[in-house]
C-alpha cells in the first residue's frame, strides 16, 4: 500500500459499515416502495448503476471528494423518488444517509450540507435542518435558498430573531426577495406591529400576486387594522399557494429519475408550472418509455389541450382509447375535444360510449344532453337531462337547460312555465333569464323577451361572462326589432365584458352590415375567426367584404385558409367559387 493512499484505504471499512446500516449500498438493502420496485425498472438501473459507481471508485481508492460527489449523487437521485412521491420515506432515509457521508467525505462541498438539511426540513427535524443549512452557509455565505430555509427553520424552533436577521440578509443579497419581504411581514404581524407588516406583506404581493399565503395575511393586517374593505379584496385572492424562490438544488432533483412514471411525476411538475407545451414533451418520453402507461397517455393528451395542440391531443385520446377502450373518462375527454372543434356526431359517439361503460357518469350524461339539444335532437336530450337530474337533481343549469330542450321539443308552454317560475324565485340566475329570453323570441314574443332582460339586467348585477351572453341576447332582439343602433351598443357592451365570445362578435359584424359600416364588420367578423376559425360564415362575411374593398388577395388567402373547416360545407363551396369569381372579374 502506498503512503498516498493510506487515508482512503482509512475511510473504506467505514463507509461499508454506513452502507450496510443505512442502505446506501444494495438495491436489496434498501428496497425502495413497491411502486419503483414493480413499475421503474429504468429507476433500479440507475440506482445499481451508480452503487456499481461507487464500489468502482472505493476499489480504486478514490480520493474524498470524487468518492463524496458518486455518494451524494445516488443520494441525489434517491431524494429524486421522494419529491415525485411522499409517501416514500425509505427514500428520503436513503437520501439523508448518503448525503451524510458525502460530507463527511467532502467537508467542502456546499451541496451535501444543503440538501441533508432540506431532507431533515422535510422529514420535521428543524433541528438537525437548521444545523445543516448552516454548515452549508458556512462554505457558501451568500446561498440565498440555504438563508431562505435557514429562516424558515428558525421560525419552526421558535427563534424569530434570528429569523429576521436571516431574511435581512437574504434582502441585502437580493432586494425585494418576496419570501424575505413575507417573512419579515409574518414576524410583524405576529408581533402586534400591523404597520410593518402590511407595508412588508403589501411589497410582497406586489412582487407575487399569485402568492395567496401572503394574501391572507396581509388581509388579517388590514382588519387588525380596521380597513374591512382592503380586508376583503384580499381575502378574496386568499389561498395555500406560498411564495416560490428559484432553488436550482433542489429543482433539479425531481429531474433525476428514469422511468415512465417518473417522467408523468415531472410533467406534472412543468403542468403546475403551467409549461404545457415542455409537459408534453415530457408526456411522451414517458409514454416511449412505457407504451402501456395509460397515466401517461392521459397527461400527454391533457397537455396537448392545455398547450392548444388540439389536433396531437385528439391523436393521444385515440391512441389511448386503441389500448383500453373501456376507458370512460377517455371517452369523454375525446368528447369534449371534437365537440369544441365542431365535430358534434363523432363527440355524441363518445359521450354515449361514455355513459354506456359508466351509466352514473353525470357530466357525461349532461354534456351529451347539451350536444344532442344543438344538433336538433331535443326529445333525446330530455332523456339525458332526466337522467342528470335523477343522480343529482339540483345538478348547475340541468333544469334550466331541460326547459330549454323542452321549447325545442315542441312543448314551449311547459318550457316558460318553468322558466318563469325560475326567474322569479332567483333573477340571479343568468341561464334561466336567457334562456326565458330564447324561449319568448323563439315564440316570436320579442317585447316580452327584450322587457325580461333589460329588468335583468337593470335590477341584478351578473358576472362579466353571463352579463355578455345576457347582451348578445338583447343584441340579437334589438337587430330582429331593427334597432340597430341600440343592437350594436349592447354588442359591443357583451364584447368588452367578453371578447372570447365569437357568436357576439359575429351577430355584431351583421348589425355593422345593415348599418353600411363594413370596415368595422369586418374587423368584427376578424374577432370572431381569431376564436373560432372553424366559424364559416363569419370566414365568408369578411372575405366579401375583402373582396368588395379590393382586397382579392387577402379575401381569397382567407377562403383558402377556410377550407380545412368548411371542404365538405357545400354553403361555404358555392360562396368561395362565387367570391373568386367576383376577385377574377376585377
Amino acid at each position: 500500500m502506498t503512503p498516498a493512499r493510506v487515508p482512503v484505504r482509512r475511510f473504506m471499512p467505514c463507509l461499508v459499515v454506513v452502507f450496510t446500516l443505512l442502505a446506501c449500498g444494495a438495491a436489496e438493502r434498501l428496497p425502495l416502495p413497491s411502486r419503483y420496485e414493480a413499475h421503474d425498472p429504468a429507476v433500479r438501473g440507475q440506482i445499481a448503476s451508480l452503487e456499481r459507481r461507487v464500489r468502482s471508485l472505493e476499489d480504486a481508492g478514490a480520493a474524498g471528494p470524487e468518492l463524496a460527489a458518486a455518494v451524494g449523487e445516488l443520494g441525489r437521485l434517491y431524494h429524486g423518488l421522494q419529491l415525485l412521491d411522499s409517501h416514500a420515506f425509505t427514500a428520503l432515509e436513503a437520501a439523508e444517509a448518503c448525503y451524510r457521508e458525502a460530507q463527511r467525505l467532502d467537508a467542502s462541498d456546499h451541496r451535501w450540507p444543503y440538501l441533508r438539511g432540506f431532507a431533515e426540513e422535510t422529514g420535521g427535524d428543524y433541528e438537525a435542518a437548521a444545523a445543516s443549512y448552516r454548515a452549508a452557509l458556512a462554505i457558501e455565505p451568500d446561498l440565498v435558498p440555504a438563508i431562505q430555509r435557514l429562516a424558515q427553520s428558525e421560525v419552526e424552533r421558535g427563534r424569530p430573531a434570528e429569523a429576521a436577521t436571516l431574511w435581512h440578509r437574504a434582502l441585502e443579497l437580493r432586494p425585494g426577495f418576496p419570501p424575505a419581504l413575507y417573512g419579515l411581514g409574518t414576524l410583524a404581524l405576529d408581533r402586534g406591529d400591523t404597520e410593518t407588516a402590511t407595508d412588508y406583506l403589501e411589497r410582497a404581493v406586489a412582487a407575487e400576486p399569485g402568492a395567496g399565503r401572503g394574501h391572507y395575511s396581509l388581509a388579517i393586517a388590514w382588519r387588525l387594522r380596521g380597513d374591512e374593505d382592503r380586508a376583503a379584496q384580499h381575502l378574496a385572492q386568499a389561498s395555500h399557494t406560498d411564495f416560490p424562490f428559484d432553488d436550482p438544488l433542489v429543482r433539479e432533483l425531481a429531474y433525476l429519475p428514469a422511468g415512465s412514471a417518473a417522467l408523468v411525476q415531472q410533467g406534472l411538475i412543468a403542468v403546475q408550472a403551467g409549461e404545457f407545451a415542455a409537459a408534453a414533451t415530457v408526456f411522451a418520453r414517458a409514454v416511449d418509455a412505457d407504451p402501456t402507461n395509460l397515466e401517461a397517455r392521459k397527461h400527454l393528451a391533457l397537455a396537448h389541450v392545455d398547450a392548444g395542440q388540439f389536433e396531437r391531443a385528439e391523436d393521444a385520446w385515440e391512441e389511448l382509447l386503441a389500448l383500453a377502450p373501456d376507458q370512460a373518462p377517455a371517452h369523454f375527454e375525446l368528447a369534449q375535444l371534437l365537440a369544441n372543434r365542431g365535430q358534434a356526431t363523432e363527440a355524441i359517439r363518445h359521450l354515449t360510449r361514455a355513459t354506456e361503460l359508466a351509466p352514473d357518469y353525470k357530466q357525461a350524461h349532461y354534456q351529451l344532453a347539451l350536444l344532442l339539444d344543438r344538433s336538433g335532437r331535443p326529445e333525446e336530450a330530455l332523456q339525458r337531462y332526466d337522467r342528470v337530474l335523477e343522480l343529482d337533481p339540483a345538478y348547475a343549469e340541468a333544469p334550466t337547460r331541460r326547459a330549454a330542450a323542452l321549447a325545442s321539443a315542441g312543448r314551449p308552454a311547459e318550457a316558460l312555465e318553468i322558466l318563469t317560475a325560475r326567474v322569479a324565485a332567483a333573477p340571479s340566475d343568468a341561464a334561466a333569464l336567457q334562456a326565458l329570453s330564447v324561449v319568448l323570441r323563439q315564440r316570436n314574443r320579442l317585447r316580452e323577451a327584450r322587457t325580461a332582460l333589460e329588468r335583468g339586467l337593470g335590477s341584478m348585477r351578473f358576472p362579466a361572462g353571463d352579463e355578455a351572453r345576457l347582451r348578445t341576447e338583447l343584441g340579437g332582439i334589438l337587430a330582429i326589432e331593427r334597432r340597430l343602433s341600440d343592437a350594436a351598443r349592447e354588442l359591443r357592451a357583451a364584447q368588452r365584458l367578453d371578447p372570447t365570445e365569437p357568436q357576439t362578435s359575429f351577430v355584431l359584424g351583421m348589425v355593422l352590415l345593415d348599418l353600411r359600416r363594413p370596415e368595422e364588420a369586418a374587423r368584427a367578423f376578424a374577432a370572431a375567426l381569431a376564436v373560432r376559425p372553424d366559424l364559416t360564415l363569419a370566414r365568408l362575411r369578411l372575405a366579401a367584404i375583402l373582396a368588395q374593398t379590393d382586397r382579392c388577395e387577402e379575401a381569397l388567402a382567407l377562403l383558402d385558409d377556410g377550407r380545412r373547416f368548411g371542404a365538405n360545407d357545400p354553403v361555404f363551396a358555392q360562396a368561395s367559387q362565387q367570391l373568386r369569381a367576383a376577385c377574377a372579374a376585377q
